[in-house]
């Protein structure tokens, strides 16, 4: 019985419990909430200007400056000018010691050195004047022909050598023959003498016949030296004669005489001017015929109907048709004209097409002449040479009258021997004469090759030396043209400005070594500005445009400077988002290397609804702003984030001008301790 009264005390205690925890939760339900909503602080939508201006930094630079750059190396003595003078063209600015530059020396020290090794290398050759003259005249090696040739020189001695390995074979026959002769007693017959005759008579003869061959060779250059210089001048006399056959030239008297171009553009003239004049007389006649056929209509008409008028149309029938036939006349002689211009016109133009094809000609073929240009030799050089190739002929015809009589010497000895030899004796004797001309034959053979391949070798000499000559010739000709170059642009003792102006700064100080290619000093230009630049986001860039006003911030410790936008050049450091704004400057005060600070496109307009940057808030729809909105709940009213959505009409580094559902004394949400959305419950921040 006891244990109910306790179990209801507590369930009372318990509901008690609830209903006052209930009371407290009730009580402090907008504390508790508002201890979780995000702060925000606001501002109110007000009306009022918006200014839009751009302000930014920047180093004054001098625009388009002067580098003076000095091509030489030298040592400068003292400097005339300094930062800041004026100069005018020529003033003096440095003075460098000595007249000329290393490089200069340098070159015509490099200039004698390869004319000395020129020099040396065709003493040291083998070359004639002519073969000299060739190389300087621009002659040039071709390795085509000196392949070429080598190929043949060595088909030459192959076939030699392989005939000199015949010759050696039937020697040995023969001497193996000899051995198997009994010789016992076999009388000897001595040929010594008469053999070495015979042999030196050879030699003689084989000298004299090669210093024949090069008086030939002497000869044939100087003759084909001078008949290239005669194709040459014979192209030359035909290509003038060509050219004036096409074009036309001026006789002695002073008269001119027209070329085939010149009385084709006549002709053509002409035959235009005839051709238009039968136009002109042919459609006169058919105007003329039209009208006779109209009178004759009318005459035909009236004469079937029996007019009274019919004479009178008849009459003035006749009359277009006499009218008709006078200009069916003029057309029909208009038109001969015509034709024989046209005639004329074409001969002209055969007479044109065939010179100019003539004058084509004539060009190519002195054009081909100068590339195969040589010096030519004097008549002097050619009388000599001649003479030269007359006497050596004269000496070897006379080696071989000696060596005639020498060998018929030894061919009389050899025949008076004794017809009583034995079998043996005889043939052992027609042995040793084999023996001996297939001996002879075989050191003619040898001396051949040796002639031959000294040939091939003094020939490759020749060619190598000529590819030398060439090379250290060209070589001279360009290091006359690098000291013709350095002394045309030679300084001398000073250094002088090509330009007025001012200097802005110098590079080297008295007695500093000036490298070749430096820029000695920089001259701003009379005439020239300055230049200003500094960066801005694409959205500054935006707000302005070429042209608008400058200002210039403490402009009145400047005095005169002047500033204008003159350019908006994309930023290379920062392509994505940035622009380059360029300024010009002028004025006295405005000098390289100045800070300033300048403000540009400062234009302000009132708007009804202005709020601050910070407001402007952006979604994929587009730009929208969070007003304070109050909402009714069971606890009281409570502040929400409600979106509107606007367009930005003006904009500076503070606030913005929009348009959209606003009456103009809301509160815009500017920021918040969270983020924040639309609907959302807030709480404004303590102030």
């Amino acid at each position: 019985m006891n244990n109910k009264p306790k179990k209801r005390e507590i369930i009372k205690n318990i509901a008690i419990v609830f209903l006052v925890i209930m009371l407290i939760l009730t009580f402090f339900s907008n504390t508790i909430m508002n201890r979780t909503l995000p702060e925000v602080n606001t501002q109110m939508v007000t009306s009022g200007p918006v200014s839009t201006q751009v302000r930014g930094d920047g180093v004054v630079e001098a625009e388009d400056p002067y580098n003076l750059v000095c091509d030489e190396t030298r040592k400068v003595k003292s400097v005339v000018k300094h930062v800041g003078d004026h100069v005018e063209i020529d003033d003096v600015i440095f003075k460098l010691e000595g007249e000329s530059s290393e490089e200069l020396t340098t070159a015509k020290n490099d200039l004698e050195s390869a004319k000395s090794d020129y020099d040396l290398a065709i003493i040291e050759s083998s070359l004639s004047q002519a073969e000299v003259a060739s190389v300087e005249a621009g002659v040039t090696v071709n390795s085509g022909t000196i392949l070429t040739t080598l190929e043949a020189k060595d088909n030459e001695i192959l076939s030699e050598n392989n005939k000199l390995e015949e010759k050696k074979k039937k020697l040995a026959d023969i001497q193996y023959q000899m051995s198997l002769i009994d010789t016992t007693s076999t009388p000897s017959t001595d040929y010594t003498s008469e053999e070495n005759a015979v042999a030196n008579a050879k030699t003689a003869l084989e000298k004299a016949e090669k210093d024949l061959e090069s008086a030939i060779n002497i000869l044939e250059e100087y003759n084909n030296a001078k008949q290239i210089v005669d194709t040459k001048n014979a192209a030359l006399a035909n290509y003038n004669s060509a050219k004036d056959a096409y074009y036309g030239y001026t006789k002695e008297d002073g008269s001119h005489q027209d070329g085939a171009k010149e009385a084709f553009d006549k002709a053509e003239t002409d035959y235009d001017l005839k051709k238009a004049d039968y136009q002109s007389k042919y459609s006169d006649y058919q105007n003329k015929e039209t009208d006779y056929n109209t009178k004759r209509d009318a005459y035909l008409a009236a004469q079937a109907a029996g007019a009274s008028d019919v004479a009178d149309k008849e009459s003035a029938m006749k009359l277009a048709e006499t009218a008709m036939n006078a200009a069916k006349t003029a057309s029909d002689t208009a038109l001969a004209a015509k034709d024989s211009a046209e005639k004329k016109y074409n001969e002209c133009k055969s007479e044109k097409d065939n010179a100019l094809s003539a004058l084509n000609t004539a060009e190519s073929a002195l054009k081909e002449a100068e590339q195969l240009s040589a010096v030519a030799p004097t008549q002097e050089e050619l009388n000599k040479a001649a003479a030269d190739k007359k006497a050596k002929e004269d000496i070897v015809n006379a080696k071989k009258n000696e060596l005639s009589k020498a060998e018929e010497a030894l061919k009389n000895k050899q025949n008076s021997g004794s017809s009583s030899s034995s079998k043996n004796e005889e043939n052992l004797k027609g042995l040793k004469k084999q023996e001996h001309e297939i001996s002879v034959e075989i050191s003619d053979l040898e001396n051949k090759i040796k002639k031959l391949e000294d040939e091939r070798t003094n020939y490759l000499s020749e060619e190598k030396t000529k590819i030398s000559l060439e090379s250290k010739y060209k070589d001279i000709l360009k290091k006359e043209k690098d000291v013709k170059d350095l002394e045309a642009k030679a300084l001398g003792g000073e250094i002088k400005s090509p330009v007025a102006g001012e200097i802005t700064s110098l590079t080297y100080t008295a007695g500093e070594k000036i490298e070749a290619g430096s820029t000695v000093c920089v001259i701003q230009i009379d005439g020239k500005g300055y230049k200003l630049s500094f960066p801005v986001s694409a959205k500054q860039a935006k707000a302005v445009k070429v042209g608008d006003e400058v200002t210039v911030v403490n402009n009145w410790y400047y005095g005169d400077l002047n500033a204008n936008l003159v350019a908006i050049q994309p930023d290379k450091n920062n392509t994505r988002d940035g622009k380059i704004l360029v300024f010009s400057l002028s004025g006295d005060s405005v000098q390289p290397g100045q800070n300033l600070t300048l403000s540009v496109g400062e234009k302000s307009s009132n708007y009804d609804l202005v709020v601050p940057l910070s407001a402007i808030r952006e979604d994929t729809n587009g730009k929208f702003v969070l007003i304070l909105d109050t909402k009714n709940t069971p606890f009281g009213s409570r502040y929400v984030a409600k979106k509107v959505e606007v367009k930005v009409l003006a904009e500076d580094d503070k606030v913005a001008a929009v348009d959209g559902e606003l009456m103009g004394w809301e509160y815009v949400i500017t920021n918040a301790s969270k983020h924040i959305e639309n609907k959302d419950q807030v709480k404004l921040a303590d102030k």
